[in-house]
């Protein structure tokens, strides 16, 4: 099925160690609602405007729904000071039906 809710997180990273904590335990969150990783990378290359993230995530899922109850669940709250606590970061849905 063709993913068509993509989540786009931009971060800048300033703690490391904290922020892999994040990584090895949102994982299996999102795949356990739905998510597939799309791109994990900080290997960007900006072609216009201002904003330079240090590191980008997307993320496919089936619906705005599936997107919002991962995000919003008791799991990911449990784990988002992680990575709200290293990282300067924005996130989005971006809703492609």
């Amino acid at each position: 099925m063709k993913k068509t809710v993509m989540v786009i997180l931009i971060e800048s990273v300033h703690d490391p160690v904290r922020y892999a904590e994040y990584v090895a335990a949102v994982k299996d969150i999102v795949e356990q609602h739905g998510g597939e990783y799309i791109a994990r990378s900080n290997k960007i290359t900006a072609f216009c405007g201002t904003i330079k993230p240090e590191r980008s995530i997307v993320i496919g899922f089936d619906s705005l729904a599936q997107a919002e109850s991962c995000f919003n669940s008791p799991e990911y709250r449990a784990v988002k000071h992680l990575r709200e606590d290293s990282t300067l970061s924005s996130a989005f849905f971006i809703d492609n039906d």
